[in-house]
């Protein structure tokens, strides 16, 4: 047949028949001349496309063949097959596709068989593009056949390295666009094909993910790509339910392209911001995103990331400011004039805090040397509009810093501004302003146009809270000014928004402070100034009622505040209402910044309105009250907090179960608090189109607590937008009111739940708003809420209440006179009711409101504020009216007369005598007292103030005029006149009031005490005589102090005429002065000695020193001398004689009395008196110690007389507190008690007495009584077992067994004697039958947390503690007592054994807390609980004896190692829980000394426990192994030491058998790779350069005790060691056994090779070094290449296995570790095949062979990071002599010896260099190889200058090794 006969013509001459049958098919083919082709197939393939159906049925050929309707296309296939198999060809399936389908004539109808058998060969060139468009098409087109060829595609797009699929992975698995190769085609035809590019757009909406991830594989991206990106990736961004997995294999494929297009997006829409970070955090890249340019994009998100915490702004910004400096601070200022100059927060994006722009404006002004002037320009423009726009838009709020306070965090203030302030606050120190008149002044500065008294009002303010934390330090006079001015800007209302917060929270601060501090002082003399006004916030004043100590201290606020009302319990609502609002939610974790500025305000919108703080302009809404919800609510920790905020996040419609069982294992009702107010503020406020999504969620977590929470924090904030000024005036805040009407509705009514009347009135709600124009901000929320009555079935019309309020809203629309914008909300609202608001019937509410409603009340509030207080003349306004008086001060039947108080503030400094008990016990009467002065201080004042000033100004007038008369300057005269008549005036009123005072104070005291009830019995006149006494010196000050300051003014008055006289003398002559008057009315000048005589010019210094002496004149007072001062030293007769008086009425008192115990005396009986002021016998007597000691021999000679309660109690305190005042005493007193052999002293009741007064310790006065009763003193065996008996088996219990546990040991020996008398019988007994009696067997089987059981176990540890310290406890007294607590049923049960174990771990650090917090208590105190607990845990393992082992040894030793692994397993668990929740306050100390304890005792027991010693050791190393740092690096320093310890170390290192080496080489890698990342960087912290010096230490440690253990594990530890720690890794590389002797390294005739026969010894080495070759699937392979020397392509492709398939970010591409193995595993098999053939290693070079052949391929192959980690490896063997060594040696000779490139010998330099410039010790096959290598001329190291003279300092190390080992270097 003719060359031009093909199979396709053929066929089509036969027709269908052709196909019909196999045989048919094979005589068509048979008539062909060759077998077919697959250029012949495929143009067949052409042929039966284009002829489908348009031959004959019949064939002429065939005509036996039924008729056929078209081509067989599948037995064709089949056929073709058979024919190439049985030829043993292969069909090239690429070939047949590109011959049949490049073809001008090719047109596709049906591709079924392609789709059957095709795998598509895409690298063959088409010569016609269209046909392959066509092609492409045609596949788009049938899909469904499509994704059969997916099977055979090799590389992927998505690969699910997940085993578990789900459906969603399953399809993105078999999808035919997960293959990169046709992905690519599509992609570039589809730009040219328009048929091709709407198929392809159709499968990029119904396959985002994969086209997506598809476009980031691409190695270039072209315009087409980058749009296609940008589109799919916006989708992602908005929140696709698969954005996670997509943005993160984005980013694994092209972080560029997604920085890019992240950039991008942000360009178009800058709100993108917020979703962009939180991209950024997921995928761990913000460092990178902001390092990329454009700096404006970075620097913004930079802002936001720091408002988050998730940047520090400030490094950033000054990092950058380095690297880029004026450009990068160009940007800066860009941004900044961007968002603070045209909108201060507002340019468009996510708005800046205050805080951020602070942080901008202080590194720039630092930067401001180094900035152009044109930059500079900007940046002092921008501070000065900073401040001023913030301060006048936020006037009480803080500012940014302007340029002369940059690191100011409050409003700036000119620096005139600050001194004025300063200066008014010395003046209200130094008495010249009163608090009233500065209190005038700032109202007027206040509401003053002028800019500057605002300014000056508004700083002295904020130094006053500046100043608050200095306050503790005032003098006690100006702490009280300053308190009186704090209260009164209150009073007041000078401070008002966030002034009035901070103001209020100050002075709660204050108040909660201890009585006795200043600041308590300060708060409640503050609260007492504006006390009318706290009933205004019912909040504060319950937080005021919260204070324990106030009811106490002031008891008359605490009755103002109950009486009117005040105490209530705080509500969400009332936390909205605090002037502390705005950090209401720091408590839950949120910050109210964090969103966009949308939101910025949502809970704390009203902090600068005053008005809607004190009065809400809606009271229809109210929020519902939770009791004790501080106790019940708390946010859950940080790391809780990223969980539950992560799993929000990442919500979507297909994953919303998914995610509610993620939720469900975090969440717990306790963080319903903390969720509701994150859901409500932080997502539905801003996001009203997953409110479904939101409600879907919450619902599925079936928590009602957290449903009713979220309604009250709805309610919440509703009510403080509905009631913000800022709602009116703000569209955005008006939004976010609609958003949560939305969301109300969601939850209430759209699931058919009412609204209830009592939390929301909606008609109520619409007619307030109408009274006060706010139906702007009401309307769109009540329709908002209404419209969710629509997808109700009960609230939808005609529902009766909704339309009622469709009714008003009716009204509203036809008669309110609304704006377009309001009708159009309610029109939307009747519209999805289906109703017509033309057919609602409207209400007539309107009709009947008043028209001025609003005006009217707004009137009323200002009248209110501007109403001023009653005032009386003796005292200012804000005195008088700030108190009031509660109890009768009638008199004589006066019942006009004025109650008030004039000196409100003297309370402050009154003295209430200690021996006047009363006052302490009823606070209430030192108001009294109070009072009393402050009347008779008014009675006196005036006449006796008028009569001092008088004369003391006649006086001051007459001397002052003639001393001065030639004095030109009037102010050295009017200073001298003010000294001497302050002094005089001062004086004489203080002398001539003094007894009138005191006369008019004691019937003052007397009348008001009897008017109120008070009996003489209670306060007797001794007692009111003290009153006055002790305060009459205070009165004295007060009118004496009233008469200075008037004296002042009248002097000033009296001299003004001499005073002005002189000042026109000066201004006109200029010349001397002299008053002429003086010297013609009296001899006086003339008459004068020559030394006092007047000068011209005015007095000399010595004269005018008279004056000045006025002012240092000392005061004298009266020494007053009471019951209880009496100052004169007493001789010890009188001291012992007044003490012996006490005694004697103590005598007299006792037979009188029928109360059994002191404390049940009345405060002020005799007993008491006697009690408190006996001491001071002691302290005033001249001999302490011996008037002490015999005061005490009196005192115990009668206590031992006594038997009744009363006298002995009584004694026992006076004994007390007489030897309080003598060490020297108490201790005498305590011998005499516990050593004095006397038969009287034992007295049972008498020493209980004592006992309780812990005048005796229980156990040393045991130990007295065994040695008595050891001796055979019966009386004492009697007394011992009475006080026994009643200390530990009577009410009330004094102590325990172990604390009698010496006596009660001598009581058993005495019954075994059969010497006990029947009462020490009776006595051992009933401790028997109490011993036999087990408290923790009912609780076996039931549920352990029960807080009886927790509190017997604590009673259990602490009696185990008392005796382990016990002065004579013994080891067979401990071990009985563990038998008695096994006994007990510490072991009877898993879950009691295991609260046990955890109570004691957790008293011992609770006890060690305590105790090192407490003072004075020694250091060796806080750890007794500590070290008993490590003795018992070791006593119970040796004694516990399991009742399951059956008497076997083994299983008996098993069951101990399994309770000591159990002790292990609870101590570890409770140590990880404090880390955990105490984070950076983890103390690590007492649990650090539990370990060592427990090892110390471990060892002490150690041939007691010999058989488990081992295995208990290995499990404290498992512990150890659990508490690596990498877990819990709080706990690292002492993990370290730990795995260091004396008894831990080398007890694990000398097992036999080595069984302990792999544990602690197990602890050792733990460490380094702790280490490893700290000590990559560049510069070492302080901790972490301990840590590096601990480590060393340890290593030295193995190095000089253990050098096996360093030689068998070296491989291991080079594998985790950095390579920057080339010390660590000589330590560990210089490890050799100890039974060798190495030679000398620099010795002449020492050589590589001459050091047999230790050169053919394999060192041991037992770590794994194989391991990583197996799991990387390297080994296989390289076996059988170093067994056959092939395939070759081995060696080209291991570069690329070398390499990390994916960077872990450490900076690196190769896997080290694989490396490592490589070389040592290659090396090896070369050494064995060396031996093998008894060839010894040479130095000639690389010889044939597998592993030269590996090590060559490696050292020319990689690249110099590559390189320098296989040098690295081989130095690593370089250690003591061995074959490793001598190989490994030879190996880097020879590849210094065959370099064909020189930075190959520089490397192998650097390598052995760098490890023998660190200090010692060297390894000493690393010094042979280095000597060897400069010495032996074969390699000419010296010839190689570049890098051996590349540095002086280099060089000249070289020559001091040369010259070391006797080796001359030419100076070339």
């Amino acid at each position: 047949m003719s060359q031009q006969i093909t199979l396709s013509s053929v066929l089509n001459d036969v027709g269908y028949a052709g196909t019909a049958s196999e045989s048919n098919l094979n005589i068509v083919i048979d008539m062909l001349s060759q077998k077919p082709t697959e250029h012949d197939i495929g143009k067949t393939l052409v042929m039966f496309s284009n002829t489908q159906t348009s031959l004959s049925p019949t064939s002429p050929v065939f005509p036996q063949t039924p008729p056929q309707l078209s081509w067989n296309i599948p037995l064709f296939i089949k056929t073709i097959l058979t024919k190439y198999s049985k030829s043993n060809m292969v069909l090239e399936w690429p070939r047949l596709i590109k011959s049949s389908l490049d073809s001008k004539d090719f047109e596709i109808k049906q591709l079924q068989f392609i789709f059957n058998t095709y795998k598509l060969g895409n690298k063959a060139k088409w010569d016609h593009q269209n046909k392959k468009s066509q092609f492409l098409y045609s596949l788009l087109q049938n899909y469904s056949e499509l994704i059969i060829l997916n099977k055979t595609l090799v590389t992927k797009i998505f690969v699910n390295e997940n085993t578990q699929q789900n459906s969603l992975t399953q399809s993105w698995q078999n999808n035919a666009f997960n293959s990169l190769d046709f992905f690519l085609q599509v992609l570039n035809f589809s730009q040219f094909d328009q048929d091709l590019k709407k198929l392809f757009d159709h499968f990029q909406i119904n396959f985002p993910e994969l086209i997506c991830i598809g476009l980031s594989m691409l190695k270039t991206q072209t315009q087409y790509s980058q749009e296609i990106f940008q589109k799919l990736f916006i989708t992602f961004i908005t929140g696709h339910p698969n954005s996670n997995f997509v943005l993160q294999r984005v980013w694994m494929n092209s972080q560029p392209l997604l920085i890019e297009s992240l950039i991008q997006i942000y360009k178009k829409d800058k709100s993108t911001l917020s979703r962009i970070l939180d991209i950024s955090q997921d995928l761990k890249a913000l460092s990178k995103i902001l390092d990329v340019k454009p700096y404006y994009f970075t620097i913004d998100l930079a802002s936001l990331a720091s408002r988050r915490d998730y940047l520090n702004l400030e490094k950033w910004l000054l990092d950058k400011t380095k690297e880029d400096g004026d450009n990068f601070i160009k940007v800066c200022l860009e941004f900044l004039y961007e968002k603070v100059m045209v909108d201060f927060g507002g340019a468009g994006g996510v708005g800046l805090s205050n805080d951020v722009v602070t942080i901008f404006i202080r590194i720039l002004q630092n930067q401001s040397n180094y900035m152009s002037p044109e930059n500079s320009a900007v940046l002092n423009e921008i501070i000065t509009a900073t401040s001023h726009s913030y301060q006048r838009n936020n006037p009480e709020e803080e500012a940014v810093p302007t340029p002369t306070t940059s690191t100011s965090a409050h409003p700036s203030f000119s620096p005139d501004v600050e001194e004025e302030a300063t200066t008014y606050f010395f003046r209200i120190y130094k008495g010249e302003i009163r608090i009233p008149q500065m209190i005038e002044l700032l109202l007027l500065y206040k509401s003053s146009q002028n800019r500057r008294e605002q300014d000056l009002c508004n700083c002295i303010i904020q130094s006053l809270f500046d100043e608050y934390k200095f306050f503790p330090g005032y003098p006690e006079k100006h702490l009280l000014l300053t308190s009186l001015l704090f209260g009164s800007l209150i009073q007041h209302q000078i401070c008002s928004g966030n002034a009035l917060g901070n103001a209020l929270r100050y002075i709660l601060d204050a108040c909660r402070q201890p009585p006795s501090s200043p600041l308590f002082s300060f708060g409640v003399q503050s609260l007492r100034q504006f006390q009318s006004r706290l009933l205004e916030w019912p909040q504060y004043c319950s937080l005021l009622l919260q204070i324990p100590h106030l009811e106490s201290q002031c008891p008359d606020i605490v009755a103002f505040i109950k009486k009117h009302g005040g105490q209530q319990n705080i509500t969400i609502d009332d936390q909205m209402k605090l002037p502390e609002s705005r950090n209401s939610q720091q408590q839950y974790g949120l910050s109210v910044q964090e969103n966009s500025n949308n939101t910025s305000n949502i809970m704390g919108l009203n902090d600068d309105d005053e008005d809607s703080e004190a009065y809400p302009a809606f009271s229809a809404l109210k929020v519902d009250i939770i009791e004790h919800e501080e106790n019940m609510f708390y946010p859950p920790a940080e790391a809780q907090q990223d969980k539950i905020l992560f799993i929000i996040n990442n919500i979507s419609p297909t994953n919303v179960d998914q995610k509610i069982t993620e939720m469900k294992d975090i969440f717990i009702n306790e963080y319903s608090k903390w969720l509701s107010a994150y859901i409500v503020s932080k997502r539905v406020s801003i996001e009203p189109n997953f409110h479904l999504l939101y409600v879907q969620f919450l619902s599925g977590l079936s928590s009602p607590i957290l449903d009713k929470l979220l309604l009250l924090e709805t309610y919440s904030s509703i009510k403080v937008l509905l009631n913000s000024k800022k709602t009116v005036i703000s569209s955005e805040e008006r939004t976010l009111l609609k958003n949560l009407g939305m969301w109300l509705g969601i939850l209430t009514v759209a699931r058919n739940k009412p609204i209830k009347q009592k939390n929301l009135s909606f008609k109520d709600l619409l007619l307030e708003g109408y009274d006060n124009s706010r139906l702007i901000v009401v309307i769109p929320f009540v329709c908002k809420v209404l419209e969710q009555c629509m997808n109700s079935i009960v609230f939808k019309p005609p529902n009766p209440w909704l339309m009622a309020t469709m009714k008003l809203l009716s009204e509203l629309y036809h008669f309110a006179d609304l704006k377009l914008n309001l009708k159009f909300e309610i029109e939307v609202l009747c519209k999805s009711a289906k109703l017509d608001v033309k057919d609602i019937t409207p209400t007539n509410f309107l009709k009947s409101r008043p028209k001025h409603r609003q005006e009217e009340s707004q009137l009323a509030k200002n009248f209110e504020r501007l109403a001023i207080a009653p005032s009386t003349v003796s005292a200012p306004p804000s005195a008088l009216s700030s108190t009031s008086t509660t109890f009768n001060t009638t008199q004589g039947g006066s019942s006009g007369e004025d109650v008030s108080i004039g000196y409100p503030n003297l309370v402050n400094f009154l003295t209430f005598n200690a021996s006047l008990p009363i006052f302490q016990a009823q606070p209430s009467l030192k108001r009294i007292v109070h009072f009393a002065i402050d009347r008779a201080i008014r009675e006196i004042i005036n006449p006796v103030v008028e009569r001092s000033v008088t004369i003391a100004g006649i006086a001051t007038r007459e001397l002052v005029v003639k001393d001065f008369a030639l004095e030109p300057d009037e102010n050295k005269m009017r200073k001298a006149a003010h000294l001497m008549v302050q002094s005089l005036s001062g004086s004489l009123a203080s002398v001539t009031s003094r007894e009138p005072l005191r006369m008019s104070m004691t019937q003052h005291l007397r009348t008001l005490f009897s008017q109120n009830g008070i009996s003489e019995q209670a306060i007797p006149e001794q007692a009111i005589f003290i009153l006055v006494a002790d305060n009459l010196e205070l009165a004295c000050s007060v009118v004496e102090k009233s008469a200075s300051e008037k004296a002042i003014a009248e002097i000033d008055e009296g001299l003004a005429h001499n005073f002005l006289n002189r000042r026109k003398h000066r201004e006109r002559t200029g010349q001397p002065y002299y008053d002429f008057a003086i010297y013609s009315s009296s001899r006086y000048p003339s008459t004068l000695p020559e030394s006092l005589r007047l000068k011209p010019n005015g007095l000399a210094l010595q004269q005018l020193r008279v004056y000045e002496d006025f002012a240092r004149l000392p005061r004298i007072v009266a020494q007053e001398q009471t019951f209880a001062e009496e100052n004169v030293p007493l001789q010890t007769a009188q001291a012992v004689d007044k003490f012996t008086q006490f005694l004697i009425e103590l005598e007299k008192v006792f037979p009188q009395m029928d109360i059994g115990s002191v404390t049940a005396l009345p405060p002020q009986h005799d007993i008491h008196t006697i009690l408190v002021h006996a001491p001071s016998i002691v302290n005033q007597s001249c001999n302490k110690d011996e008037v002490a000691l015999i005061l005490s021999q009196r005192v115990l000679n009668l206590l031992f007389k006594h038997e009744s309660q009363l006298p002995l109690e009584t004694y026992v305190l006076l004994l007390e507190r007489v030897c309080e005042t003598s060490k020297k005493v108490a201790k005498e007193v305590f011998q005499w008690l516990l050593f004095n052999d006397d038969d009287r002293k034992y007295n049972v009741a008498t020493f209980v007495t004592i006992l309780q007064a812990r005048l005796l310790s229980v156990p040393e006065l045991d130990m007295q009584l065994a040695r008595l009763i050891d001796a055979g003193r019966m009386s004492v065996t009697e007394f011992a077992q009475k006080l026994a008996r009643r200390c530990i088996l009577e009410e009330p219990v004094l102590a325990t067994q172990n604390d009698f546990f010496n006596c009660i040991d001598m009581f058993t020996k005495l019954v075994q004697r059969g010497k006990a008398s029947d009462s020490v019988v009776e006595f051992m007994d009933a401790l028997k039958k109490l011993n036999t009696f087990n408290p923790l067997k009912e609780y076996i089987g039931k549920d352990i947390d029960n807080p009886n059981l927790r509190e017997q176990l604590i009673i259990l540890f602490n009696d185990w503690v008392g005796l382990y310290h016990h002065p004579s406890s013994t080891e067979k007294v401990q071990v009985a007592h563990v038998n008695h607590l096994i006994s007990q049923g510490i072991l009877s049960s898993e879950d009691i054994s295991s609260l046990f174990f955890r109570v004691c771990v957790e008293q011992s650090v609770e006890i060690y807390i305590k105790n090192k917090a407490a003072q004075g208590v020694p250091h060796v105190f806080a750890f007794q609980a500590v070290d008993a607990f490590a003795r018992l845990i070791i006593l119970l393992v040796k004694q516990f004896n399991d009742p399951h082992a059956n008497g076997q040894n083994i299983n008996l030793n098993i069951s101990k190692i399994n309770l000591a692994t159990k002790i292990l397993s609870i101590i570890l668990l409770v140590l990880v829980h404090n880390h955990e929740q105490q984070r950076n306050n983890f103390n690590q100390r007492p649990l650090f000394r539990l370990f060592s304890t427990l090892l110390n005792d471990l060892h002490y027991f150690e041939t007691s426990l010999q058989h488990i010693y081992f295995q208990i050791l290995t499990a404290i190393s498992n512990t150890f192994h659990t508490l690596q740092p990498s877990f819990l690096p709080g706990y690292t320093f002492s993990w370290l030491q730990l795995i260091s310890h004396r008894h831990f170390l080398p007890k694990l290192l000398n097992a036999e058998n080595q069984k302990g080496w792999a544990f602690y080489q197990r602890l050792m890698i733990d460490l380094f790779k702790y280490m490893a990342p700290f000590v990559k960087k560049k510069e070492l912290s302080e901790p972490v350069r301990l840590l590096y010096r601990g480590t060393l230490r340890v290593l030295l440690i193995l190095l000089h005790d253990f050098p096996e253990f360093l030689c068998c594990y070296h491989f291991s530890f080079m594998d985790v060691i950095p390579h920057q720690c080339v010390q660590l890794r000589n330590v560990i590389l210089s490890a050799y056994p100890v039974l060798m002797n190495l030679p000398d390294p620099f010795s002449t005739n020492l050589s590589v090779t001459s050091l047999a026969p230790e050169n053919h010894i394999a060192p041991q080495i037992l770590s794994d070094y194989t391991s990583s070759l197996v799991t990387s699937n390297l080994k296989g392979e390289l076996d059988i290449f170093l067994k056959n020397r092939a395939p070759m392509s081995f060696l080209t492709n291991l570069k690329n296995r070398l390499i990390m398939p994916h960077q872990d970010g450490s900076g690196g591409k190769y896997v080290v570790h694989l490396i490592n193995s490589l070389v040592l595993y290659v090396g090896i098999h070369a050494i064995n095949i060396s031996q093998s053939k008894n060839t010894a290693n040479s130095l000639s070079g690389f010889s044939p062979s597998a592993p030269n052949d590996i090590f060559q391929q490696l050292v020319n192959d990689l690249d110099s990071e590559g390189r320098y980690f296989v040098l690295s490896a081989i130095a690593n063997q370089l250690r003591f002599p061995n074959s490793h060594t001598n190989f490994f040696c030879g190996l880097m000779l020879s590849i210094f010896a065959d370099a064909k490139q020189e930075i190959i010998q520089e490397q192998v330099t650097r390598v052995l260099l760098e490890r023998l410039i660190v200090n010692r010790p060297h390894p000493h096959g690393l010094l042979i190889t280095f000597i060897e290598l400069i010495r032996n001329p074969r390699f000419n190291f010296w010839e190689h200058t570049k890098f051996f003279r590349c540095a002086p300092e280099i060089e000249k190390l070289y020559t001091s090794v040369a010259k070391s080992i006797g080796l001359i270097i030419s100076p070339q």
